[in-house]
């Protein structure tokens, strides 16, 4: 989440750390169903980039499913069914972003 910050009105960061080829796998366990059981809220200039899911089951810890995760501007892939399921998630990097990396770690 590169909008993390202590209060609730934080704005999108131009300068963020680059988050690419992470792999979610073999995750299990409970939510608040009061917040996005996934949230994937990457940078408007830095996008994160070739995310795997696989083998993810996320139940809410009391009462019914109420939230979809949250995706923005994030790319990656869902390699096995997930639950809840993910459909937010973009399937392919612009051109424009491919060429802005600059600095990686």
């Amino acid at each position: 989440d590169q909008y993390y910050c202590l209060t609730k009105n934080c704005s999108n960061q131009t300068s963020a750390v680059q988050v690419k080829d992470i792999v979610y796998s073999n995750i299990k366990g409970t939510y608040d169903v009061r917040s996005p059981p996934m949230n994937f809220a990457c940078s408007d200039s830095v996008p994160c980039t070739n995310l795997t899911l696989t083998e993810v089951e996320l139940l809410p810890a009391q009462g019914q499913t109420r939230a979809n995760p949250f995706c923005w501007n994030a790319y990656g892939t869902v390699q096995t069914l997930t639950t809840p399921l993910v459909y937010c998630l973009l399937e392919e990097i612009p051109q424009a972003f491919k060429q802005n990396y600059v600095d990686s770690c």
